[in-house]
């Protein structure tokens, strides 16, 4: 029998343009995951992340990071004895699934009513996804389309620097390069207790335009009370040209005969049911 499991985010609100003057100065939030299932087969997840932002009539500060790991267990089992008479052995393997780890930083700075000029630095290190570092540094401008109680809509678009180190490198794919990035944020009131919410953030190499990346989320809060909600949430991981991967090659006769390199998949995807907390 597999056990419920658990899966906590606390988190503070973001802030937009025109926020209240009671919302200026420094804010921090911080996010907790944790997923765990026991019994014939055993998994656990956890994650911390965090964001200190500083808000000011006229500049935006913020500093964001987070940190995820899935280890699993599986046993199998095996009768030694006779029909009639036999013991049972376990064996267990623990492996780790998954891990990522990122930290981002960005400084807005607003030039009109609704255009914010923007500079940012993103680091991720994900090795299940091929990539044991990448730092990317950005810089750019942003339109407010939207700032209502009920519609906040904003989008960017910028030039961005990127240094990567695959965990299996590919000769063939330059590792600095640049590139230009899309990226929007959306909120919409759907009812007085839920919301959509839909981030997208789109990066494409300029050294080769067949390396394009999108990290695409969705999520619908509702409100339980003033300060808890339940938040289902979508994220897709897509990229075009994926990392390399070695993969063991074995004749047809079942002989080993030493390791090729394959791609890995495109298409990432996370679902997650989370009980928000607003401090």
């Amino acid at each position: 029998m597999i056990k419920p499991f658990i899966l906590v985010f606390l988190a503070a609100p973001s802030v937009a343009v025109g926020q209240a003057a009671s919302d200026m100065g420094w804010s921090y939030s911080g996010k907790l995951t944790a997923v765990w299932a026991g019994g014939n087969s055993q998994s656990s997840t956890f994650g911390l992340g965090s964001m200190l932002r500083r808000l000011g009539e006229r500049a935006e500060l913020t500093f964001e990071t987070g940190a995820i790991r899935t280890d699993a267990s599986l046993r199998t089992r095996r009768a030694v004895g006779t029909a009639s008479a036999y013991t049972i052995e376990e064996d267990e393997d623990n492996q780790k699934t998954a891990e990522s780890y990122f930290a981002r930083a960005r400084q807005g700075w607003k030039v009109k009513d609704n255009i914010v000029a923007f500079a940012g630095a993103d680091w991720l290190r994900n090795t299940f996804a091929g990539i044991d570092s990448r730092t990317l540094f950005a810089t750019g401008v942003g339109n407010v389309w939207s700032n209502s109680e009920t519609f906040k809509f904003k989008t960017d678009l910028g030039v961005t620097y990127t240094f990567q180190q695959d965990v299996v490198e590919n000769p063939f794919v330059k590792s600095n390069f640049p590139g230009v990035r899309f990226a929007w944020d959306l909120q919409r009131a759907l009812s007085k207790t839920s919301k959509w919410e839909s981030t997208l953030v789109s990066d494409l190499n300029l050294d080769d335009t067949e390396d394009l990346r999108f990290d695409f989320s969705n999520g619908l809060p509702v409100s339980i009370s003033n300060r808890l909600s339940l938040k289902p949430a979508l994220q897709l991981l897509w990229r075009n040209r994926p990392a390399l991967t070695n993969v063991d090659l074995f004749t047809p006769l079942g002989t080993s005969s030493g390791q090729v390199q394959v791609p890995l998949q495109k298409l990432d995807s996370f679902f997650t049911l989370a009980l928000v907390v607003t401090l």
